[in-house]
């Protein structure tokens, strides 16, 4: 490895995510609390939320991929499998 080159994995903050997909914050926190897009939280529950680059870019694929006109969104299969971790973590806390 290149000593010039940064290690380790470039992650997202919130308020980056944010701007990109251009809403709030708060939506983002409560969007990602609830498992509707992908996030990982950086040593455990309480730690700083955080999001990879390629699920971000993933999660909104699947949702144009998902989206027709007249049809509410439906969640997608990342958004899914995020649920179902949340609601298990919930339920051994």
């Amino acid at each position: 490895m290149n000593s010039n080159e940064p290690s380790g994995i470039d992650l997202l903050k919130p308020s980056e995510v944010a701007t990109r997909l251009r809403v709030s914050r708060t939506w983002l926190y409560d969007a990602a609390k609830q498992g509707r897009i992908p996030s990982i939280r950086i040593g455990g529950e309480q730690g700083p939320l955080r999001f990879h680059p390629e699920d971000v870019e993933r999660w909104v694929n699947d949702a144009r991929a998902a989206w027709s006109p007249g049809r509410s969104a439906q969640p997608t299969s990342s958004v899914r499998a995020a649920q179902r971790l949340v609601a298990r973590s919930r339920r051994a806390a």
